[in-house]
């Protein structure tokens, strides 16, 4: 929320002709935007399906919002719920129960009792539509937000926490295993290093060698009554021309493989 109203800017804050009703119609987007993006961590939990919002679909609420407020003699709800929930984020949304999900998130910030000051937007206590200020004071009260948020703040249960601490020591856990090596046990075990070098040999004996055209068939490079090559040798030319070219660069790589592993040739980044 904070990278929100940091690039929305003083001059954008301060435009709008109906302002108390602007600014606390802004800070209930952001809200409702960093809402919705933080649900993904739940997994399933948050969202069906883990959408890619993205800060676009905040610009092109918030201006939408100002030319209501500016147009309109009074607060077009239902037209800025349908615009915001249904066409600019909704327009990503495609399961049904997500659908259902982001319009009733959004009325709940996006109604009259917004413009009161003491109208919580979660069930905590802390999180509310500041009062009509300056961006130095909408910046000021986010700042004093909790770093470490409840579930609440994002409409879900407490214990959704414990489906995201799993999720999140789950991936860290196989994360941890991916860098371990993946060896067996006894005297015998081979490190990943000789498993590779393994490998690399063997590809290496039994990678073929370049192809030669004057073992090709007679016929293939044939010239024709006027002395050119015929168009199937030009093609099967242009061919082995690649595909010995592909053949020299693996074979090629699979020797500086092998003499990386041992340690006579600097082990580059492609090579890793």
């Amino acid at each position: 929320m904070a990278r929100t109203f940091g690039d929305l800017g003083e001059a954008r804050y301060e435009e709008c002709t109906k302002p108390k009703e602007y600014k606390k119609l802004v800070f209930a987007l952001a809200y409702f935007h960093a809402a919705i993006l933080e649900r993904r961590k739940y997994g399933a939990i948050g969202w069906n399906i883990a959408y890619q919002w993205m800060n676009s679909d905040f610009d092109i609420s918030e201006q939408q919002l100002v030319m209501y407020l500016n147009e309109q003699p009074e607060v077009p709800y239902a037209a800025l719920n349908y615009l915001t929930a249904q066409v600019n984020y909704g327009g990503r949304v495609t399961d049904d129960k997500d659908i259902r999900l982001i319009n009733a998130m959004l009325k709940k910030y996006y109604c009259p009792e917004i413009m009161n000051d003491g109208y919580k937007l979660s069930k905590l206590e802390t999180y509310y539509a500041p009062p009509e200020g300056s961006l130095e004071d909408t910046l000021n009260y986010i700042s004093g937000l909790p770093l470490d948020e409840d579930p609440e703040v994002f409409g879900l249960h407490s214990n959704a926490n414990m489906a995201y601490e799993f999720k999140l020591v789950g991936e860290f856990t196989d994360a941890i295993l991916v860098l371990q090596p993946r060896v067996s046990g006894g005297s015998a075990a081979r490190t990943p290093e000789q498993i590779v070098q393994a490998m690399a040999v063997e590809f290496r004996e039994t990678w073929p060698d370049n192809m030669e055209p004057a073992k090709a068939h007679a016929a293939t490079f044939a010239a024709t009554f006027d002395g050119t090559m015929n168009s199937l040798g030009v093609f099967v030319g242009q061919e082995l021309a690649r595909f010995n070219k592909l053949l020299s660069v693996i074979r090629k790589q699979l020797d500086d493989l092998n003499a990386a592993i041992l340690g006579t040739v600097v082990m580059s980044q492609d090579l890793e």
